[in-house]
């Protein structure tokens, strides 16, 4: 099939596609007069979309200095264009597969949102692209996929199948449809007015190795392959986080990483932040609290902690020094001076290029000349520390010393004020004092991650349960009142699997409690097997487990529990034979709250004991 005759089947219905006022949007943007009122009624028409783009541009992505409480804060903030495609991403978001009820959308668009922020998060590490605008980029990146399962989802199984990595996910496709999904995603990106260059990026090929690339150069063909690393990066760690598979080890991800030409704190940092904004984001996109992967995210944050600490803790004099200053002779004497004393000296000239060093080396200390070109020193401090904060040492330097204008440098959040020409050893003095300053918040900054993956640590351990890994009841409980509200209000599919090990006090009684441990490691093992990604697997009681199946009706739901009785009957090994009876109920109109499924459920399986045990029953549908 050629892609030409595939495209007009995505406005049949079949698939998430944008609304009207998203689409007269997207033709807004090819105007040159576009004109922010216009956008701002468009938007408006759809009061949603509305609140959701505030709340986006108020979440951690965007990091605004003041709190954005209306529509044309968020236009005038963050830009027509990079609001349009959010607009797009929150619709296709949104939307349902009438044709795919089998494919895990949820699970979709949490992959994908791991990769966006994934993405937004090396970015902003590396700067010379625009985190905001990578982020959107990266949410649609893979949406030609989605288009390619609803509309024809009996050859989708390259998609739907995890054992099968991107290469031969695209080989599977281009043989079965003429194209890839990102060939379609290119197509379908030109139609919504993307910009050519991340057209160019979904379609390119990354080069392995890698080139050397300045990442502060401005040269379209290098800002290219910056994006198409990025765009690399962000699909690599989350096939990585995602995929089932074991031997996805982490010096295979490592070995990536240097590929990448991101230094270890850099990818730690990165890591944390991703985990770190999940929550926020993914409840505004109605998405699960807790990222696919967490753990595996968890454990490569852990692993490069140390490290990056071994980073920090190295002596100061080895820290990169910034010196911003128009002018290269005074750049240059400071440098002479500061060399022979241990410092690691970086220089800028414009704005521009003290932001992307400052993106890129992270120095912690920067000396600030007062009249800076463009827009001068003061303006410049106060743009540095709101938007580093107090992570950096601002030390600003002028020939014009005098009480006014020191008075006037601390107004604008500098540390301290020398005057020009500057005494050597008075200068180091202050720059010692800088170092220990830096030293002592660099240490408070590490024990307070620390504390928060603790924190994070507890509550995982608090939701789980020891013997089988799987969730407990508080868990699964969290897990239900984070969702019901979602699938009450979209009207989507939401299924209870409630399961029983049959007999299971006779074996305890006849072949000992530790037997009867293995019975239930070996049960909750199989469950987690044959249920889908994204779906909840809990032990809810001594014998009782259950699944909670998103995006999913009864019938696929009783689907899933006939293959995991069948599972559970071909364990083997050194157990007695066991054998399970599963309840399946679904969300109705009629259920007043959760108890109502969660019973309808039990009810179900105490029918299928009834029956005999060893089987499947469905609760009765209420019409």
């Amino acid at each position: 099939m050629h892609m030409d005759a595939f495209l007009p089947q995505l406005e049949k219905g079949n698939c998430p596609s944008p609304s009207q006022s998203t689409l007269a949007l997207m033709e807004l943007l090819q105007k040159d007069n576009a004109g922010l009122d216009e956008a701002a009624k468009l938007i408006r028409l759809d009061p949603i979309l509305t609140a959701k783009i505030i709340k986006l541009v108020n979440s951690p992505l965007y990091r605004s200095t003041r709190p954005i409480v209306s529509l044309d804060d968020a236009l005038m903030r963050i830009g027509l264009r990079i609001v349009v495609h959010m607009a797009l991403g929150l619709n296709l978001i949104n939307g349902k597969l009438p044709s795919a009820p089998e494919f895990n959308l949820t699970h979709f668009w949490s992959a994908n949102l791991l990769r966006a922020i994934s993405m937004q998060a090396l970015a902003t590490e590396i700067g010379n692209w625009p985190a905001g605008e990578v982020f959107i980029f990266g949410l649609l990146s893979e949406i030609g996929g989605l288009m390619i399962v609803c509309n024809a989802p009996e050859k989708s199984a390259a998609l739907t199948n995890q054992g099968l990595g991107l290469a031969q996910q695209q080989a599977f496709e281009k043989n079965q449809l003429g194209f890839n999904r990102h060939e379609l995603t290119a197509a379908l990106m030109r139609q919504w007015h993307f910009p050519e260059i991340m057209i160019k990026a979904i379609e390119a090929q990354p080069q392995q190795p890698a080139p050397p690339l300045e990442t502060g150069s401005h040269n379209p063909n290098d800002r290219l392959q910056l994006l198409v690393r990025i765009l690399e990066a962000g699909r690599t760690i989350t096939e990585w986080a995602t995929s089932s598979t074991s031997d996805r080890s982490l010096e295979a991800l490592q070995k990536k990483i240097q590929s990448w030409w991101v230094n270890t704190p850099h990818f730690a940092s990165m890591i944390h932040q991703t985990l770190s904004e999940w929550a926020a984001v993914a409840e505004i996109l109605d998405l699960p609290k807790s990222p696919p992967g967490q753990e595996k995210l968890e454990s490569v944050r852990n692993a490069l902690l140390s490290v990056r600490d071994q980073h920090q803790n190295e002596s100061s004099v080895n820290k990169p020094l910034l010196l911003i200053d128009g002018q290269d002779t005074d750049r240059a004497i400071l440098q002479r001076t500061l060399e022979p004393a241990g410092y690691q000296i970086l220089q800028a000239s414009s704005v521009d290029e003290a932001f992307t060093i400052i993106y890129k080396n992270t120095p912690r200390i920067i000396l600030l000349d007062w009249a800076m070109p463009e827009i001068g020193g003061l303006l410049l401090c106060r743009r540095l520390r709101r938007e580093f904060g107090l992570r950096l040492y601002i030390i600003i330097l002028t020939a014009h010393y005098n009480q006014d204008d020191a008075l006037e440098a601390l107004e604008a959040g500098a540390n301290d004020y020398l005057g020009k020409p500057i005494d050597r050893n008075f200068l180091l003095a202050k720059l010692l004092v800088a170092k220990k300053i830096v030293e002592f918040i660099s240490s408070l900054e590490s024990n307070c991650e620390q504390l928060i993956h603790q924190n994070h640590s507890l509550q995982s351990m608090a939701m789980k349960d020891a013997l089988t890994g799987l969730a407990n009841r508080r868990g699964a409980d969290e897990f239900l009142k984070q969702h019901w509200p979602n699938a009450l209000r979209h009207q989507s599919d939401l299924s209870c699997i409630m399961i029983d090990i049959d007999h299971f006090k006779k074996i305890n009684d006849q072949y000992g409690h530790d037997q009867g441990d293995r019975v239930l490691a070996a049960v909750g093992k199989t469950i987690l097997e044959i249920s889908r990604i994204g779906d909840l697997t809990a032990r809810v009681g001594g014998e009782e487990f259950m699944i909670i199946c998103l995006q999913c009706n009864q019938e696929n739901a009783a689907s899933l529990a006939e293959r995991l009785r069948q599972s559970v009957t071909k364990i083997v090994g050194t157990l007695p034979p066991v054998t399970i009876s599963v309840g399946v109920s679904e969300l109705n109109a009629a259920m007043a709250n959760i108890e109502a499924l969660l019973r309808a459920a039990d009810q179900a399986l105490l029918t299928a004991k009834r029956q005999g045990r060893n089987r499947v029953v469905c609760a009765p549908k209420i019409p």
